[in-house]
């Protein structure tokens, strides 16, 4: 049995701390060895824990690998988790001042009305851009879930979606229709729709920026999503254009792949090089 400290968000918010973007979680933990061992693991990675310390537990998922044809198993236990509990009131004294991107993912609106109140409390009052990632249908399961998700999109920036999320909000055309479709329906100002195994867009300013992923290995696709929503919003967060931005979210997600486990452990210089393989053999293609 291996345990690892995992999640959507926390995931993308280390993919952008290696590409040197300063991070920071924001979240409640239980004051217990698990709640540690969560701080303590993002820090390793350079992400600083924004968190308070209270009651309840910490959320658990317990996951059987295996191999086709069988699907993997899944078994998500969040009940009495203490970030369900999250009120504005709970979190540290945070000086938002500088920063550029707050950012939260379905699966986060989906454990509690009062966390997703919460969430949206700090979009309203956040001047920067805000995003929203959607990986996994099943964050949108049920009809309370999908409210609260669609209820975030009006006070969201940037949508970063996989195909499969874009379907579960109704979307199930070609991606550049979704992208458009969402864009549209929610006054977002970008979409991205994903699947990490073969490319991504980006809709941007009613434009369409696509990119395939390069070839790589597959040795865990887990954390390969949230790889690439941490490296387009790192490098967005740099300035970059949408399209720079999706070819390093793209090759975080392709390197993400090539790894065991579901922590996206890259580097600039992995990034870098990746891109301009991508490059060269889009130019190739030419």
């Amino acid at each position: 049995m291996n345990v690892s400290v995992t999640g959507p968000a926390s995931n993308a918010a280390i993919a952008a701390s290696r590409l040197g973007t300063a991070s920071a979680w924001l979240s409640k933990l239980p004051d217990d060895s698990l709640g540690r061992r969560v701080a303590g693991e993002l820090r390793r990675h350079g992400v600083e824990p924004a968190v308070c310390w209270g009651e309840g537990r910490q959320g658990l998922s317990f996951v059987e690998r295996t191999a086709a044809p069988r699907d993997d198993g899944r078994i998500d236990d969040q009940a009495g988790a203490a970030v369900a509990s999250l009120t504005p009131d709970d979190l540290p004294a945070l000086d938002f001042q500088g920063a550029e991107t707050l950012f939260t993912s379905a699966a986060t609106l989906a454990l509690s009305d009062t966390l997703a109140g919460t969430v949206e409390e700090l979009f309203a009052a956040f001047d920067g851009r805000t995003a929203l990632t959607l990986h996994r249908s099943r964050a949108l399961d049920s009809s309370v879930a999908r409210e609260r998700v669609e209820s975030m999109l009006s006070a969201t920036d940037v949508l970063l979606a996989s195909e499969a999320g874009a379907a579960a909000l109704g979307e199930d055309r070609s991606p550049p229709e979704a992208a458009h479709a969402l864009a549209a329906a929610h006054d977002l100002d970008t979409v991205v729709l994903a699947d990490p195994g073969s490319g991504a867009l980006v809709w941007h300013e009613r434009t369409v920026h696509e990119r395939d992923s390069p070839d790589a290995a597959t040795i865990d696709e887990r954390g390969a999503f949230d790889a690439l929503c941490g490296g387009f919003l790192a490098r967005r967060i740099a300035s970059d254009g949408v399209d720079e931005a999706l070819a390093a979210g793209v090759a975080c997600g392709a390197l993400a792949r090539t790894v065991q486990g579901s922590i996206p452990v890259v580097t600039p210089d992995e990034v870098d090089d990746c891109i301009a393989a991508m490059d060269d053999d889009r130019d190739g293609r030419r």
